[in-house]
């Protein structure tokens, strides 16, 4: 019989976990008295089937939760859209000034690095073709 190598995978993943766990709790009320899960001693979905009904409900409220993240996200994205060419343009204003002495642009937030930045190199012909 070809049962030895086949598998019954349970889920990692929450949400598949608790669809599979309210489907096996939907057919272990249907079959009432008559189920083989009644016969396990220490677990009982008597106990566990509500506490699946929390679940599903803490799961819906985290759904909203990560789509009105996804919405302010958006929307500070959206009022940012200068935000980064100001700051350039506030650093080069601040370079020029400040040309002598570049360690000053710290007062106003800039990291200044001594070291010079790493160069970047180029890829070889052979390198692109592999």
């Amino acid at each position: 019989m070809a049962t030895s190598k086949m598998r019954v995978k349970i889920p990692s993943n929450p949400v598949d976990l608790l669809k599979l766990a309210t489907d096996i709790s939907t057919k272990n009320t249907d079959d009432g008295a008559t189920s083989p899960l009644n016969a396990m001693k220490d677990f009982s979905w008597a106990i566990e089937t509500p506490k699946l009904v929390q679940a599903q409900a803490k799961h819906d409220e985290a759904e909203e939760f990560r789509k009105k993240m996804e919405t302010a996200y958006k929307e500070r994205d959206l009022i940012m859209t200068n935000v980064k060419g100001i700051i350039r343009a506030s650093r080069d204003v601040l370079m020029g000034i400040n040309s002598s002495n570049m360690k000053r642009l710290t007062e106003w937030g800039f990291s200044v690095e001594s070291t010079p930045a790493a160069s970047r190199t180029k890829k070889s012909k052979t390198a692109k073709q592999s």
